[in-house]
């Protein structure tokens, strides 16, 4: 049986999976609109657009429905920050590292537990 945190962060998974669902897809192909529209921010937008669209596909796969909810949000982590650390760099973002992106994650899991 899930604890409470497992089962918040898999309730909030699945609001996130229904609220963004396809809207990765809607924002690559308004692209080039953006690019005519607002050519200031199309370096910023497409990749963003890019970014969610390819940390979405590698996140897919990783995610285990016989591991628990924190141990999916690590593997999550890890198979999309590789990506978003590229496409960000392409925006000229600056870039958090591995460690502090996997720190994030723990100090997310350990706010979660606080709230049960």
């Amino acid at each position: 049986m899930a604890n409470k945190l497992e089962t918040i962060l898999e309730n909030a998974g699945k609001i996130f999976t229904e609220a963004f669902k396809e809207t990765d897809k809607v924002a690559v192909k308004a692209e080039p609109f953006v690019d005519i529209a607002f050519p200031a921010l199309a370096t910023v937008y497409n990749a963003a657009a890019n970014g969610a669209a390819a940390a979405i596909a590698a996140a897919t796969p990783v995610v285990d429905a016989t591991k628990s909810e924190t141990d999916n949000l690590i593997a999550v982590t890890l198979a999309v920050e590789p990506v978003l650390v590229k496409y960000a760099a392409s925006a000229g973002l600056t870039v958090p590292t591995t460690a502090q992106v996997l720190q994030y994650a723990a100090a997310l899991v350990i706010k979660l537990a606080q709230k049960l």
